[in-house]
């Protein structure tokens, strides 16, 4: 995502837009952004200095061209790079030793001559003989270690020069964002998506039922300025996965602005952007997928898990499960994992469990946070890095009629060794 020297964004009433290129007014910038993609896939070897001031030298005389906007370009072809450059001080101490190799000829002359007769190619020659390597070798290691000198290795680029226009809009929406202190999604589809996103990227949400659908509310503590700005670096971040969905509006209070009583809003409706992702993920965390993975699609004893229920209500507040095992006999039992928390992470998961507390539900809580469940009456199944199956069969077992139970198979023993 894009620093704050990168970010452009206007004010224009109660609304904040970002800096947006269009094909009316920008129609123009696909050659531009061909020539940039050209110049990273030409360069490697050269440094990020050199890479940055030719993409500098495209946009000069551009006219309406604010300098974020170039910045902008330059990291968004960094983010999609690989350079080389050393870490630690291995390029300081060289240049220590070169130094001071180098300290008793001076000054160095191209063309040596009565007084003053150090050949400047004679004593690099000395220096690379004194330090065992090749001059052109030692040049490429002196100043290795700082930022702009790294050289590039590899462009992974992008897949047009319409893609890397599409991220550059995409990427000044979310810089947009990291000021949001509240989010709200009025969604008519892909609520699922939407959930797992907000859950993906840690993410707090409340959603409620409404005419059009679903209202998620994204929001943080707002009593600690440093946190606010945590939250909306987190929403900015789930940004493309939500323009990838489909069917919904959004507005973002954003914070309000030094020495002025103005709190904008960052309006937006789907279909207005593009995202940069294919697809959206498939899992909120590594550790469902691996779950989901170990338990297959076949059932276990009789249980099927399945992947998102269906909302459960709890008057006009929406719960979203994170998964749900059914029986062959019909039974259906939800399931919760609680794999990472914070304080009001703890709280809002608790306010939820105490609303399903009438269906069939486990819970998978990770070790450190049992005890703040441990009162609720639930089944629980702890764990410490991941979900053992024969821990949530046993659980499970709680939930089906005891003439139906079936002996526990082979299969979990092969899919935990």
């Amino acid at each position: 995502m894009l620093t704050r020297e990168e970010a452009w964004s206007e004010v224009k009433g109660d609304r904040i837009v970002s800096d947006t290129l269009t094909p009316a007014a920008h129609g123009h910038y696909v050659g531009l952004a061909e020539e940039m993609l050209a110049l990273y896939r030409e360069g490697a070897g050269q440094s990020r200095e050199n890479l940055h001031r030719s993409i500098e030298q495209l946009f000069f005389g551009e006219e309406n061209c604010p300098p974020q906007r170039v910045k902008a370009f330059c990291k968004l072809l960094d983010s999609k790079s690989e350079f080389d450059g050393a870490t630690g001080d291995a390029a300081a101490q060289l240049r220590m030793r070169v130094f001071a190799l180098a300290a008793a000829k001076h000054p160095l002359v191209v063309q040596p001559e009565t007084l003053l007769d150090c050949s400047e190619t004679a004593v690099k020659q000395d220096i690379a003989e004194s330090l065992g390597q090749s001059w052109p070798e030692i040049e490429r290691k002196l100043f290795s270690d700082v930022f702009a000198l790294h050289r590039l290795t590899a462009f992974r680029g992008y897949p047009s020069a319409q893609a890397l226009l599409r991220r550059y809009n995409e990427a000044q929406l979310q810089a947009v964002l990291y000021d949001a202190t509240e989010m709200r999604i009025v969604a008519r589809a892909d609520y699922k998506q939407i959930v797992r996103a907000v859950k993906l990227g840690r993410l707090m949400y409340t959603a409620v039922r409404c005419d059009r659908g679903f209202e998620f509310i994204i929001d943080g503590p707002m009593s600690v300025v440093r946190e606010t700005r945590r939250y909306g670096v987190l929403m900015a971040g789930i940004f493309p996965m939500l323009l990838a969905c489909k069917d919904w509006e959004m507005s973002a209070r954003i914070k309000r602005f030094p020495r002025t009583n103005l709190q904008p809003h960052l309006v937006l409706r789907s279909g207005q952007y593009h995202s940069s992702l294919e697809a959206p993920p498939e899992f909120d965390s590594q550790l469902e997928r691996t779950f989901m993975q170990k338990w297959g699609s076949e059932p276990r004893d009789g249980w099927t898990l399945k992947r998102e229920s269906e909302p459960r209500f709890a008057g006009q507040k929406a719960i979203f499960p994170d998964f749900a095992f059914e029986h062959q006999n019909g039974a259906r039992v939800l399931f919760e994992i609680i794999g990472f928390w914070r304080r009001e992470y703890l709280d809002a998961k608790r306010e939820d469990v105490l609303q399903l507390r009438g269906e069939p539900l486990l819970l998978a809580i990770r070790d450190d946070a049992v005890e703040e469940f441990g009162d609720l009456g639930i089944p629980i199944v702890p764990f410490k890095s991941s979900l053992k199956l024969d821990a949530v069969h046993r659980a499970l077992s709680q939930f089906t009629p005891r003439g139906e139970l079936s002996p526990a198979n082979d299969r979990f023993a092969s899919a935990e060794s």
